[in-house]
């Protein structure tokens, strides 16, 4: 993880598949965050495996940058823009709901 973040414990946060499995992703409530070290430890233990790097691995894997992702989801974000040109602003979000589980 990252320093210098201001997550607290009881924040809600996702852990994105990082193999071939696209079911492999973990919903998990932070139990302490270290803000020094970015080391964070949930209340539970995770069911899949994530892998992680803090800087891409463009480099070493032929373009490609196999970082894992981490969405913190306790928290909303509001996106304000200017409209210099008169067009406003279009913002696309799209969802998926898992069948299996309502997740």
């Amino acid at each position: 993880m990252y320093p210098g973040l201001d997550w607290v414990a009881g924040d809600q946060v996702s852990l994105l598949p990082t193999a071939t499995q696209w079911t492999h992703t973990d919903y998990m409530t932070i139990d302490s965050y270290d803000t020094l070290t970015g080391v964070v430890s949930f209340t539970e233990p995770l069911k899949f495996y994530h892998w992680g790097k803090t800087s891409s691995t463009a480099d070493d894997t032929s373009g490609v940058d196999m970082r894992g992702e981490v969405i913190l989801l306790t928290r909303n974000v509001k996106v304000i823009g200017n409209d210099t040109d008169s067009w406003g602003a279009n913002i696309v979000t799209s969802d998926s709901i898992e069948a299996s589980s309502g997740v």
